[in-house]
């Protein structure tokens, strides 16, 4: 099963509320507000990462908790391009997230490319970005969350 995942609302832009979507058949999303991502910048002041890898880190911890809602787990996550030049962090971290739940036992492929604006896992991201108070469906993530994987 191949599912690709999108985000509307940059993880740095802490004026707004950042919606991560993911779709193919299964349509999923998670929402952390404005104020929960301003938290988590002020705890993370002090981590171990470095500032310039900090948000392609939070991106895949945020792409984990979407995808461990899933009830089958996709073989092929097809993440959209959002921080260039850290698709590898991206990559890396997300993968090791998945294999720490699995057991190490994950054998899926992560690939990081351009999913297009008529991508269904753009639209669900960008109307519930547009929307964010009126989806109560919407997984709601904490930076309490993000912190616990953070280690």
């Amino acid at each position: 099963m191949k599912i690709e995942v999108d985000q509307s609302g940059k993880i740095e832009q802490l004026d707004t509320p950042t919606v991560i979507a993911c779709a193919n058949g299964i349509s999923l999303a998670i929402i952390i507000k404005a104020s929960e991502k301003r938290l988590l910048f002020t705890q993370l002041r002090t981590s171990i990462v470095i500032k310039a890898d900090r948000q392609a880190v939070i991106f895949a911890v945020l792409v984990f908790l979407l995808l461990r809602n899933l009830k089958k787990m996709p073989s092929s996550i097809i993440l959209d391009e959002e921080y260039t030049g850290k698709n590898v962090i991206v990559c890396k971290t997300l993968e090791k997230l998945l294999m720490r739940q699995f057991k190490g036992r994950w054998q899926g492929v992560i690939r990081v490319q351009q999913i297009g604006k008529h991508s269904p896992a753009h639209v669900k991201a960008w109307e519930l970005h547009r929307k964010a108070r009126k989806h109560k469906e919407v997984l709601k993530v904490t930076a309490r969350d993000i912190l616990r994987l953070w280690q």
